[in-house]
């Protein structure tokens, strides 16, 4: 039969629907999941199985080793999260390993903060100089929490806390704050944990609030397989409601673009619509919620579709619509990650979502809205207490709630003498890019009055390592031990992170180098700090750990894990519809995991009424507010060149951790900004023109992307781009002068054929805090678009770092008692000529790293 390209695409068509008809799901040729893998000679390699951390997702990996080099990465079949896949992160780990621009020695400053002057030194000189500065700081009168360790997605589980603890200092601070902490502390008070586990293969309707979860969002990996396998193989319906048109949205039966931060007033129509309409689980509300149905009928009434669609753009029909479907079917769940949470009012945001799948009752149920799964490990005892100190660092006094501190905070209250430092620390930390103003936090870092010692535990010179005092290598996560928990499947499991290989140069894992430090500060033991680091050697830690999990050391305890890398054993994974069989059957998750004890509430209810929260001038019931910035009442404040900018992350990249990962950046190195086609043509801004936007900080040069893609009032950049530091890959230069210690014989170096690696816009966002989560908003701020003028060149960024600071203090008045006081609309159309230089932090394109001079 001759095929033109209309019959082509009708007999695929028809192929698609007989499939579907048929209720088989089309699956991918694959090779056998974590299959063998010889050599060009034939001879197996050798496997060693590990849990990845290219992101935080946790999944089962083993690396293939030949010649004490790992040549090869694959999924772990026994691991029940990711079922033996990896993603292309994960793929591509092996190149943390390999990076040429990779720190493998300690190195000490000799030049000026950020010159770029080093020399490298021993590790006996390295431990000396940093456990005699924390030794000097701990026998003197000054506070203990004046050493500060800032941290981001290390997963040492505690190590952290017990290394600053056994110090005696409460200054820990995390990166939650700019991640998903309203999110959490939407969570937690409602129902227990701060994180849920949908059902997505056995659910029949999937209501997704603002998370690429195909792609970028938490547990891409393992809930990507499970909404394939729910719409695949039980014809799922999936509706997203997202700012931009992402992949999980393209994937969804329906988009729909709402404007910025309205999630939570749609999920409250829709629970009103299913209240009014008689769609809710009475027996449920009745038995496992803290109000009553009539009560929250009276509460919801006054949440209409048609004010959803007046403040949202939502049509009012299809929210209705929407939630009737959603009430009629079951079993059914929702799910969300930044996009309700990263605004003002996340945590008010995630708690109108969350109604959803409660008042239908689709808790812990098969096909529902489920309750992480998770096993815990033993202890190394002795433990150290916590201090008795407070640190403003690590509990903003203004942000009660916010258990999972306000670490984007951090750098403002030190500028403005808020708070006193005297040793920084840090760990898989990289503020000076991912952070909010990122300008600021490099102010801070190269003022030594602000920062007297800084010491970085990186395998890489960062935007931010740059700064340091002194580099202490740290090894890869290939290359290390670390214990994994992840609730990424209801089928619960421990993992092992081992060393596939032994640290490369002179890199040590994190646990092995507190632990000579400790012994260093306090080599007698009389200070109390060494006697919490007496454990030989890392296996040893990890031993008492896993021999101390229930049922794990009659299976053979660490050495099992060391052998297969993950507990409990399931059986096997089946190649034809990828689900666990031991002795011939099925195994299968348990639900209604709240049935024995109820949840973990003081109520032991899912609160839907928060009484602490009113005590504390919060609204205690789910209700949504409008952002001050956007809405005056019910008049949008925008004006006629202004939008709404958002941030979001590709499937390929990490953070700040991914950027000079070959493979990874030949995919994705570039970052245009999203304008709607109409927007654009409103402007006469044409695609791929030269644009200037402008914030109430500063403003960057970057190119556009004109598109259906993203709602006519938003402005989306994506942020795994635009580097200034970290790699010749991660700035697509190849000419660049390398770091100190880094290969300049990496082969594919010559194969950089990209000259573009975007241009980053965190420089450019003001602070803006959900006063109850402590969230940084990052799809908040109101910028402005125009064609870039005279003389602009592309990448260059512009910050000012008293304006950032007046919007630090701005966000500061809108904490404790909730009220609602007039926030400053920011004036974005500013000069900066106007600007003394002082006050400006400014970069540009391909700037060149510093020569060394040993």
């Amino acid at each position: 039969m001759k095929l033109n390209r209309r019959k082509f695409l009708q007999v695929g068509a028809a192929t698609g629907v007989a499939i579907a008809a048929s209720g088989n799901v089309a699956k991918a040729m694959e090779l056998t999941p974590g299959g063998k893998n010889v050599s060009k000679k034939g001879v197996e390699r050798k496997k060693v199985p590990y849990t990845c951390l290219t992101c935080n997702i946790e999944d089962g990996g083993i690396a293939y080793v030949e010649n004490d080099r790992i040549v090869k990465l694959e999924g772990n079949p026994k691991h029940p999260g990711n079922r033996g896949r990896l993603c292309a992160k994960g793929n591509a780990g092996l190149l943390h390993v390999y990076d040429p621009e990779r720190v493998l020695y300690p190195l000490k400053r000799v030049g000026k903060r950020g010159e770029g002057k080093w020399k490298r030194i021993s590790w006996d000189e390295a431990l000396n100089e940093v456990a005699g500065k924390i030794r000097a700081h701990i026998q003197s009168d000054r506070p203990r929490s004046e050493i500060v360790f800032k941290y981001g997605r290390n997963r040492t589980h505690g190590f952290i806390d017990r290394w600053m603890n056994a110090l005696g200092s409460p200054t820990t601070i995390n990166h939650t704050s700019v991640c998903e902490a309203s999110k959490k502390i939407g969570m937690q008070p409602t129902w227990g944990p701060d994180i849920e586990t949908p059902d997505f293969k056995n659910t029949k309707y999937i209501i997704n609030f603002g998370s690429n979860i195909l792609e970028a969002a938490y547990f891409h990996n393992p809930y990507a397989q499970r909404i394939m396998d729910g719409i695949g193989g039980n014809k799922a319906k999936m509706v997203t409601f997202d700012v931009r048109l992402s992949n999980t949205a393209a994937k969804s039966d329906e988009w729909h673009p709402l404007f910025p931060g309205t999630d939570g007033i749609i999920a409250l129509a829709m629970a009103n619509v299913i209240m009014q309409e008689g769609l809710y689980d009475a027996d449920f509300i009745a038995k496992w919620v803290n109000v009553t149905a009539e009560e929250l009928k009276d509460h919801l009434a006054q949440f209409t579709p048609e004010m959803a669609e007046q403040y949202s753009g939502v049509k009012a029909e299809d929210i209705r619509r929407i939630a009737i479907e959603f009430g009629s079917t079951k079993p059914a769940t929702t799910y969300t990650y930044r996009g309700p949470a990263k605004h003002m009012y996340g945590s008010y945001n995630e708690r109108c979502t969350m109604l959803l799948p409660i008042i239908t009752g689709n808790i812990e149920k098969k096909g529902g809205y489920c309750l992480p799964r998770g096993m815990g490990w033993g202890k190394v005892e002795p433990e150290p207490g916590h201090p008795h100190e407070e640190s403003v660092l690590h509990q903003p006094p203004n942000y009660p709630l916010a258990g999972h501190h306000v670490s984007h905070h951090a750098a403002f209250q030190i500028l403005k003498n808020e708070a006193k430092v005297a040793i920084w620390m840090d760990y898989y930390d990289n503020p000076s890019y991912t952070f909010p103003s990122g300008h600021v936090w490099r102010k801070m870092y190269q003022d030594e009055k602000l920062i007297p010692y800084y010491i970085t535990f990186s395998p890489i010179i960062s935007e931010t390592a740059q700064y340091a005092d002194i580099i202490l290598p740290d090894s890869t996560y290939l290359e290390r031990h670390d214990p994994e928990n992840m609730p990424s499947d209801l089928l619960p499991w421990i993992g092992l992170r081992q060393p596939v290989i032994k640290p490369l140069g002179e890199s040590k894992e994190f646990r092995e180098t507190i632990r000579l430090l400790a012994n260093r500060i306090d080599p007698d033991g009389s200070l109390g700090i060494k006697k919490f680091f007496s454990y030989k050697d890392e296996d040893e830690f990890m031993r008492t750990l896993f021999d101390g999990v229930p049922g794990l050391k009659e299976a053979g305890g660490y050495e099992y894990m060391k052998k297969n890398g993950v507990w409990p054993d399931y059986g096997d994974l089946s190649p034809a519809d990828y689900q666990y069989y031991k002795d011939g059957k099925l195994v299968k998750p348990e639900y209604g995991l709240h049935e024995k004890n109820g949840f973990d509430t003081p109520s032991k209810k899912i609160e839907i009424k928060l009484d602490s929260w009113s005590k504390l001038g919060f609204n205690a019931m789910p209700v949504w507010k409008a952002h001050p910035w956007h809405w005056d009442g019910n008049k949008k404040l925008l004006k006629k060149d202004q939008l709404v900018m958002t941030t979001f992350k590709w499937n390929v990249h990490t953070q700040s951790r991914t950027s000079n990962l070959k493979y990874l950046a030949e995919i994705v190195h570039k970052n245009p900004a999203w304008v709607n086609s109409k927007t654009a043509e409103k402007l006469g801004i044409k695609d791929g023109d030269l644009i200037r936007v402008t914030s109430g900080v500063g403003y960057m040069v970057t190119k556009v992307n004109v598109t259906e893609s993203v709602h006519p009032e938003v402005i989306a950049i994506s942020t795994a781009c635009g580097h200034t530091a970290g790699g010749r890959f991660a700035q697509a230069n190849p000419n660049l002068k390398s770091w100190f210690g880094a290969t300049d014989d990496e082969p594919d170096l010559k194969h950089i054929w990209w000259n573009d690696h975007g241009v980053h816009p965190n420089d450019i966002y003001p602070v803006c805090t959900d006063p109850i989560g402590g969230s940084q908003g990052w799809f908040d701020p109101v910028v402005t678009l125009e064609k870039a003028k005279a003389g602009d060149k592309y990448g260059t960024v512009v910050g000012d770092v008293d304006k950032a600071m007046k919007f630090y203090e701005e966000t500061l008045t809108y904490n404790v008692g909730g009220k609602n006081h007039k926030r400053m609309h920011p004036e974005v159309a500013w000069n900066s000529d106007s600007i003394p230089e002082e006050r400006l932090v400014k970069t540009e394109d391909h700037v060149e790293f510093k020569t060394f001079k040993v």
